[in-house]
């Protein structure tokens, strides 16, 4: 019989051999586009056309060049291990409405051009990762956002895109992650680790749970 111990190290690597699949699929896609020349990265989102919806589901797979791709896919490894992690049974679900959400949002809000890669998606991820801490409040969700803060904190920036102006920057892109990661953690906030109570809480709670009982049946006696 597995040890508790033993259960925890195998989702662990579970949760890390995942992660490194979905990364190691928008590698293989980049290298077959860049190697057969498929010409793929004509096929990402083009806000509000009808014929190219099918960008909604291809634009994270597809890349400009080597250095737009691991920008991208090194944050998305650790992200997406820290919610395969973190929310076991409904992390598959919440991937896959950020990447759809995300999809949709850009292709809804979009100004023009041809919309391509995953950082939106790591945009999804973070802001999630992020938001969900702040409203659990738990210590190990907090602990691994702070670390995705120190490490991608700067994606703020992605948002002003005339920073960088010699960049080809889809700020609607990010803008669509960061609504996505927003509205999904709060959907599953009651999903994931939960704070720990400790017995001076407990107790806490107890006494206002008193308070407020005591208050009602004085009121009751006073009618």
């Amino acid at each position: 019989m597995e040890t508790p111990l033993q259960i925890e190290k195998e989702h662990f690597y579970r949760s890390i051999a995942k992660s490194a699949l979905l990364s190691l699929l928008i590698i293989l896609a980049f290298y077959l586009n860049d190697v057969f020349e498929l010409r793929w990265n004509d096929y990402g989102v083009e806000p509000r056309n009808l014929k190219q919806w099918y960008g909604i589901c291809t634009m994270p797979f597809l890349h400009g060049d080597q250095g737009h791709l691991f920008s991208n896919v090194i944050p998305l490894f650790v992200l997406s291990f820290g919610i395969i992690y973190f929310f076991k049974g409904k992390s598959a679900l919440i991937i896959l409405m950020m990447y759809l959400m995300t999809g949709l949002l850009t292709w809804s809000i979009g100004i023009g051009g041809n919309h391509i890669g995953a950082s939106g998606l790591v945009y999804a991820m973070v802001f999630f990762m992020v938001t969900i801490s702040l409203i659990k409040q738990e210590k190990s969700l907090m602990s691994f956002s702070l670390i995705v803060i120190f490490l991608y904190g700067s994606i703020v920036w992605g948002f002003f895109p005339k920073l960088f102006p010699e960049k080809n920057i889809s700020w609607e892109g990010h803008l669509s992650g960061a609504i996505t990661g927003i509205v999904l953690a709060w959907f599953y906030r009651k999903e994931g680790p939960e704070k720990k109570v400790y017995f001076e809480e407990e107790e806490e709670e107890m006494s206002e749970e008193l308070r407020d009982k005591s208050e009602e049946l004085r009121d009751k006696s006073e009618e």
